[in-house]
């Protein structure tokens, strides 16, 4: 039998009608016994095996005919009033057709005459009115299991006596169940939207209703695939026995899974084998039968080679071993329940989604656990129909196409965005029963925006269940993008020169650090290289060089990237920059230690990554806690630390937020964890510093909701941890406290670092960073004065000592100091940059 006319019929469920339709419906079909047959060939041996012994066909040529002499005689009826009325008589007449088939029609012919004179005139046809009183005894007659096809339906349109012929459908789909005879009807429309429309615009309303009544009920009502790989197969060795074709017997299962994939009419592949000298990968890609590029590496190799994406190609792999698994589990009988195969992608543009779901189909074909891997790709709203009822037959037909491969649907969350007149709840339905009917037959992925997609499983409690394994692709890295840009000239024989290969390297670190949630990754490469490949072109053109052994010069730069490529700081000069400021620091020689320990770590990270050799579980958390009393340069530090991790690539932007308690906690229930959460997203991709957090645990009463904020804040400094760097600070003791309000806040984070209190000299140093800063002098004197004013302030500080915040509170009376006598004593020139004995304050 030939599956893809078969697998979904069920003629045990008291259906009266069964209907095939799409484009598919054309073409011819290569069974096991290697003959070629079209779809009334492989209906009606479908049917004869179903125990059918009368089966009749109906075109609008044709008329009624029959592919077997017991069917035409178990049709011929002497008690037809039409037959009653007319001394004519049924003859039976053969035409032979394609693919050896014969063809037996009624014909009426008149009866013998007694004069032996030959007549020219050919047998008539019969007509649609007779026709009908012929299918309506056919229906009707219970003594023969009998079935009706109408082999193009389309002909209904030109039906003569429409009306009546509709009329009597409408009593057959009456008949009783224990009538079991069938009526079949062949449709080209190419989906069942548009099928419906044809009924109801001929006036079947009966059978349009039908269709949409069937809900998510998909057999019997059949959309005809492409020929899968075992069809194809089939196909293959007629070629190879029948035709004796050479073959290539290396890449034989490569060759036919790939042009399974390729969703081809069989007869496509029938003229391509017949021209074709020889079966083989190798002649279909020079003869263009493929649609991308295949290589006879197995899929889960190639995803391994591709550029970056570490994370997916660890979150796939431990997919593959799960599915492994449970496997060989079901083959020893351990467990039944089919496996998911469902996946969540979760990444910007351009991060490889597509890519990457073409191998997940491969992969799992390879594996056995689809038939034929390939992939479908919608967007969301590409299921969605604009009036009732068509939603659920758009996706159904999406998830036929689908059907033993891959459905991925891209944007998944415009499904749930239209409002509450839109359909798109209604997609999602019927997406999760399909996704459960079939789930030997079906992987679904969605993929999207990561909050988006978020949101998305969340307004529907069936989606988390069924998409349990999220992938996350991470935007690429500069030295990432720039391999991508490597890889596409390569496929052209490009080459860089020195100045636009540097050039290059300061771009692509630009661009990923000002990127932003729109920023494409690959889109971004792909459309640089073709702007600096026509700009090449024009050069090359305009001074006659070499096409191919010319480089590709800085000048090929489109202009609005050429500066950031000129300009670009290299990234070891911007973190040299960064950390020399954290050494101009006064004081803090323990805290710039520390930091230093942190920059070389993360560092080692990378340099482990790109050697593959970085154990995920040893990536330690980035989250920090600040002790110390105020002013001691905690929110200083801070800053620095943003802009390195920028400049290290593990934080996008880099930007510093600095909240206290009140920017997170609210004023009701429910409104601290919205803030905080919104607090976070503004963060996101940068530090967030929370100053004096002691005072979220400090509420005091059971109206207060410090407590949710740091609820709140805690599984967000796991999720986000790769995207966030939060920083709490405050003073020791109090710090101590609030740590013990959540028992999961302090494995979130990876070190304390202590501020100590500033000594005199530090104090004093400081207050000259904020003359040197100002330009603003003064004597040794006066700078005796001041270091002598701040050695005393430091010896009888206490345990709110302000640090360098007393300092800036000395330098700006001295300023007002100094401003009075600017006024005063008229002051000019230098003077009036001149600190005096008289401008200090008496403490």
């Amino acid at each position: 039998m030939i599956n893809r006319v078969t697998q979904q019929l069920n003629l045990q469920d008291g259906d009266r009608f069964v209907i095939l339709y799409g484009n598919q419906t054309s073409d011819s079909f290569c069974s096991a016994d290697l003959i070629l047959q079209d779809i009334e060939q492989v209906l009606h041996q479908y049917l004869q095996q179903q125990g059918f012994s009368r089966i009749i066909y109906y075109s609008g040529v044709d008329k009624l005919y029959f592919l077997d002499r017991t069917s035409l005689e178990l049709s011929r009826n002497p008690n037809l009033a039409s037959e009653r009325r007319s001394s004519e008589t049924m003859n039976l007449e053969s035409k032979s057709i394609p693919l050896g088939k014969r063809r037996r029609m009624l014909r009426r012919s008149s009866p013998a005459s007694r004069s032996p004179a030959p007549s020219r005139t050919p047998p008539s046809r019969l007509q649609d009115i007779q026709c009908i009183s012929y299918l309506n005894y056919f229906m009707e007659d219970s003594q023969q299991k009998t079935a009706i096809i109408f082999s193009d339906v389309e002909d209904l349109q030109q039906f003569q006596n429409r009306r009546e012929l509709l009329g009597r459908m409408v009593k057959w789909g009456r008949l009783p169940a224990s009538h079991k005879n069938l009526c079949v009807f062949i449709s080209h429309h190419h989906n069942q939207s548009q099928f419906q429309e044809f009924c109801r615009h001929i006036g079947f309303t009966l059978l349009a209703n039908w269709m949409e009544s069937r809900g998510d009920r998909t057999f019997n009502l059949i959309q005809m695939a492409p020929p899968a790989e075992d069809e194809l197969s089939h196909l293959w060795n007629y070629f190879r026995l029948v035709q004796k074709k050479p073959v290539n017997w290396q890449d034989y299962p490569t060759f036919i899974s790939t042009l399974a994939a390729e969703k081809q009419p069989l007869k496509t592949w029938y003229d391509r084998f017949n021209l074709a000298p020889e079966l083989s990968l190798k002649v279909a890609k020079q003869q263009q039968w493929l649609s991308g590029d295949i290589s006879l590496k197995p899929a889960q190799a190639r995803l391994e080679e591709l550029v970056g994406l570490q994370g997916v190609k660890q979150a796939i792999r431990r997919k593959l071993q799960r599915l492994k698994v449970a496997q060989e589990r079901r083959q020893k009988g351990l467990n039944q329940e089919p496996q998911r195969l469902h996946l969540v992608f979760k990444g910007n543009p351009g991060t490889g989604k597509t890519t990457v779901a073409r191998l997940v189909g491969e992969i799992y074909r390879d594996l056995g656990l689809l038939r034929r891997g390939q992939v479908v790709e919608v967007g969301g709203r590409d299921l969605v129909a604009g009036y009732v009822g068509q939603t659920s037959i758009r996706t159904n037909e999406r998830v036929d196409e689908a059907l033993d491969g891959v459905l991925f649907i891209d944007e998944a969350y415009q499904l749930n965005r239209g409002g509450e007149t839109d359909f798109g709840q209604q997609a999602i339905e019927t997406l999760l029963k399909r996704m459960e009917d079939e789930r030997e037959r079906l992987a679904v992925i969605v993929a999207g925006y990561p909050q988006e997609m978020d949101e998305f499983l969340a307004a529907n409690p069936g989606l988390e269940s069924r998409f349990a394994t999220e992938v996350i692709f991470e935007d690429y890295r500069p030295e990432e993008l720039k391999a991508i840009l490597q890889q596409r000239l390569a496929r052209v024989q490009g080459l860089l020169s020195p100045g636009l290969e540097a050039g290059l390297k300061n771009l692509f670190q630009r661009v990923y650090e000002e990127r932003g949630p729109q920023f494409g990754n690959g889109r971004f490469v792909e459309n640089l290289f073709n702007q600096m490949d026509e700009l090449r072109s024009q050069r090359v053109d305009e001074q006659q060089l070499d096409p191919i052994q010319e480089p590709f010069q800085l000048v090929d730069l489109p202009p609005q990237y050429g500066q950031l490529a000129e300009q670009g700081q290299r990234q070891d000069d911007q973190l040299q920059t960064y950390l020399g400021e954290l050494e101009g620091l006064t004081g803090l020689e323990s805290v710039k230690g520390v930091v230093r320990e942190l920059v070389d770590t993360q560092i080692a990270n990378q340099r482990l990554q790109e050697a593959g050799l970085l154990n995920l579980a040893e990536v330690e958390s980035r989250h920090l806690l600040f002790l110390g009393n105020p002013g001691t340069g905690k929110t200083t530090v801070a800053r620095l630390l943003g802009k390195i991790y920028r400049v290290l690539g593990l934080l996008r932007k880099g930007h510093f937020r600095e909240v206290t308690r009140q920017d997170l906690v609210g004023q009701y229930v429910g409104h601290t964890a919205e803030k905080t959460k919104q607090v976070l997203d503004e963060a996101l991709d940068g530090v967030l510093f929370i100053d004096e957090a002691y005072s979220l645990s400090r509420g005091g009463n059971s109206q207060d909701f410090g407590q949710e904020a740091i609820d709140t804040l805690v599984p967000l400094l796991e999720n986000y941890r790769d995207r966030l760097v939060v920083i709490f600070a405050g003073y020791s003791q109090e710090m101590t406290e609030f740590l013990n309000a959540n028992p999961g806040l302090e494995s979130r984070l990876s070190q304390q670092i202590y501020f100590p209190d500033y000594q005199g000299d530090e104090l004093y140093q400081i207050w000259r960073g904020f003359c040197q800063r100002d330009g603003r002098h003064y004597s040794p004197e006066v700078a005796q004065q001041v270091r002598e004013q701040l050695q005393r302030l430091y010896h009888s500080r206490g345990q709110n000592f302000g640090n360098g915040r007393e300092v800036r509170k000395l330098y700006e009376a001295m300023v007002k100091g100094l401003k009075q006598r600017i006024v005063r004593d008229n002051l000019n020139g230098e003077a009036m940059m001149q600190f005096t004995i008289a401008d200090i304050p008496q403490i």
